[in-house]
């Protein structure tokens, strides 16, 4: 399943199109008179705008944000690929191993960024190219018998569901039912073939996406400058308001996902309807580390600090993240939507039925997603973070995202 997660930069004119008329009275106010029964209430009035330079929000979120952890997602593919051939040419269960850890890591910087997934990974459909899911293992297998010598070049023209992360996954560790791993005995000499060809395809991805930010981006040169230098000539973003309004949609859409498909859909309505075949990373059991680092993608561009760890670090506006921006309007607003996205994490590590909410890690006492969905226990604990999800998606949508509209940016 791929998930449309792009967001449309033009809904910004139209809704900045409302003026917003400035209070004034006499020194001695007039009488308030009781409204006649029946009457209707005359309305709230409407919120003062707030003066807000985005400037140093949008380039920290550009450069040490966006940009960083795209360089750092090519950096780790590119240790993917030497593990697979280093698999491939030395066939140990330890290669196969070291080949299962370098995955992991690869999807530490994918998954911190589906919080703003807009621009090349959207109009360069790489999302699709290395992240669709569910994978068609017969499909997949078909593709194998079929091209046993399989190249990169094969592999860019294959369906999205045979390629990227999770055909690697597949075939690196098994099919997850009873272990996340397998034998390297059983990984046959197509496999490993396949297994080059795949995850050159997926660093091909990731080299364009890095490049796309730091370097040009059709002619146009890095999308991290467009970002950051919005206006008329501008071909992507015409003002700040654009800018913000597409990083709060952004962490608005993962929310959304993580919530609504890749928790809910795999869940189903009840036990006879919970379906595995739905659940992301299933085979390496990795499914909660995935939306942990989802919920991250938010956390690092909320507080404007990559890595931020709620357990040592502090949320400041001076570190030029989205809360600055909430917090020029509602600093109690601000530290609500701090605390929500730390709620949702939380719950997310508490699915695996352990107790402990500070770690996704699978290990004594503890379940993959991919076994909780059948379990009374496991889905009373996944219903628990479908609801913060819900609460925060709420919030972020009735509460943030109308502060675009109630704000006068630039200098």
């Amino acid at each position: 399943m791929v998930i449309e997660k792009w967001v449309g930069r033009c809904l910004v004119a139209a809704m900045l199109g409302t003026g917003l008329a400035a209070c004034g009275g006499s020194d001695s106010p007039a009488p308030v008179q009781a409204p006649s029964p029946g009457a209707t209430p005359a309305p709230s009035p409407t919120p003062a705008a707030v003066s807000f330079n985005a400037g140093a929000v949008i380039s920290n979120e550009a450069d040490n944000i966006i940009t960083a952890t795209y360089v750092d997602l090519d950096s780790k593919a590119a240790a993917l690929l030497t593990a697979v051939e280093t698999l491939d040419a030395t066939p140990t269960q330890v290669a196969l191993e070291a080949a299962q850890t370098a995955w992991r890591a690869a999807r530490v910087p994918w998954e911190s960024s589906e919080g703003f997934l807009f621009g090349p990974v959207d109009i360069l459909t790489i999302d699709p190219a290395i992240d669709s899911w569910p994978l068609n293992t017969a499909d997949l297998q078909a593709f194998l018998t079929q091209n046993p010598e399989a190249t990169q070049a094969q592999i860019e023209v294959a369906g999205d569901d045979v390629r990227g992360f999770h055909a690697i996954e597949y075939l690196l560790f098994g099919d997850g039912v009873t272990t996340n791993t397998r034998s390297v005995d059983t990984l046959t000499d197509p496999e490993r073939r396949y297994l080059i060809a795949l995850t050159q395809a997926l660093k091909a991805r990731t080299a364009a996406l890095a490049s796309a930010w730091t370097t040009d981006f059709n002619g146009a040169g890095p999308y991290a400058t467009l970002l950051k230098n919005p206006g008329a000539s501008n071909i992507a973003y015409v003002s700040q308001a654009a800018v913000v309004q597409e990083l709060v949609n952004g962490v608005i859409t993962i929310v959304d996902e993580v919530g609504n498909a890749k928790l809910a859909e795999p869940l189903g309505t009840s036990l006879a309807t919970a379906d595995t075949s739905k659940v992301e990373s299933q085979y390496s059991w990795n499914s909660l580390t995935d939306f942990h680092n989802n919920l991250q993608s938010v956390l690092n561009a909320y507080t404007g600090k990559r890595g931020f760890d709620p357990r040592t670090d502090t949320v400041l506006a001076s570190d030029n993240g989205l809360f600055a921006f909430v917090a020029a309007h509602d600093a109690t607003l601000a530290q609500t939507v701090f605390s929500q996205i730390n709620e949702a994490r939380g719950k997310i590590a508490l699915i695996k039925g352990d107790g402990n909410a500070d770690t996704t890690a699978i290990g004594p006492g503890a379940e993959p997603f991919r076994n909780q969905i059948r379990t009374d226990a496991g889905r009373a604990l996944i219903n628990e973070a479908i609801a913060a999800l819900a609460t925060l998606q709420a919030t972020l949508e009735t509460q943030v995202l109308p502060l675009v509209a109630r704000t006068t940016f630039g200098g």
